[in-house]
């Protein structure tokens, strides 16, 4: 498998459409400080010492899911709020996963911001379609998840040390990300398929597993490691970020430009994994 070639497919595709990075950075970070900048404070104000703050690399939906499980009580005044915030976020990853896949799959054109908005509201139903149609995978995933997790769970409360809490944890992490990148993988590849054959989402998730049937393990790893990649210059980030204080006006200005670029490149990463699965998905969609 031709490992280095995806993976340069992938990121010259995320270079020539860059400007999706801008788009989505301008819509996202109006609703960031609008939403869930409060709904994290208040998550964290209410939680006080139980507040589970977010691992670097815990996908931020399944980190939701293991705070609201592990805190449902405390939530409850705010379930109105929270799940209102959900929901609006939930239509906008929708119009704005429809709109990047749209110029991201489709032929290629220069990238417009009147070309992004089309294919947003062009793709907008058949992937809301296809997010109901991920629910029962997204629960069987958790579900699965939380089963395997049992025995580290039962390791992490016996522990007399703290190095099976520490070891178990990070295993918990990984184990979790790992069935993340699966569900991530699948329907990805039902997004790209409704967008360039135009089929519809129950034939396009059948053609999705079919074709993973014969080349999910080297597609999957083809993901992980771009993933691996880009986490070791995540970790680079993180490292620079710990050089700046927040004691005086000039680190917090660094730090906060810092998050900015990070934002940039976690939006740039997601068009290369889009690039990259779009690549392997045209060179073998005909191999069995």
């Amino acid at each position: 498998m031709r490992t280095a070639y995806f993976i340069n497919s992938g990121i010259r595709q995320g270079f020539s459409r860059f400007r999706l990075v801008i788009y989505l950075w301008l819509i996202i970070l109006p609703f960031a400080l609008l939403a869930i900048v409060p709904i994290t404070s208040i998550v964290r104000n209410n939680l006080g010492h139980f507040y589970l703050s977010q691992p670097p690399f815990m996908p931020f939906e399944l980190h939701l899911v293991e705070v609201f499980m592990a805190n449902q009580n405390i939530f409850q005044p705010y379930f109105s709020l929270v799940l209102t915030v959900i929901f609006l976020f939930g239509l906008l990853s929708i119009f704005l996963n429809a709109g990047v896949f749209g110029q991201m799959v489709g032929l290629e054109k220069k990238i417009t911001f009147k070309d992004f908005l089309a294919d947003g509201c062009h793709h907008f139903w058949q992937f809301f379609l296809t997010f109901i149609s991920s629910l029962p995978f997204f629960v069987l995933i958790f579900l699965v998840y939380r089963l395997l997790a049992l025995p580290l769970n039962l390791w992490i409360d016996n522990a007399i040390t703290e190095w099976p809490v520490i070891l178990g944890s990070n295993l918990k992490l990984l184990l979790a990300i790992l069935f993340w990148t699966v569900f991530k993988l699948l329907f990805d590849l039902v997004r790209i398929i409704i967008v360039s054959e135009s089929k519809k989402v129950i034939p396009a998730l059948g053609t999705a597993l079919s074709f993973l049937k014969n080349h999910f393990f080297k597609l999957w790893w083809l993901y992980l490691i771009t993933a691996f990649i880009f986490i070791i210059i995540s970790l680079l980030f993180l490292l620079v970020g710990r050089l700046f204080t927040t004691n005086n006006a000039a680190g917090v200005l660094v730090i906060i430009i810092l998050g900015q670029v990070y934002i940039f490149f976690r939006i740039f990463t997601r068009l290369v994994f889009i690039g990259l699965e779009t690549s392997y998905y045209f060179e073998y969609r005909g191999v069995q």
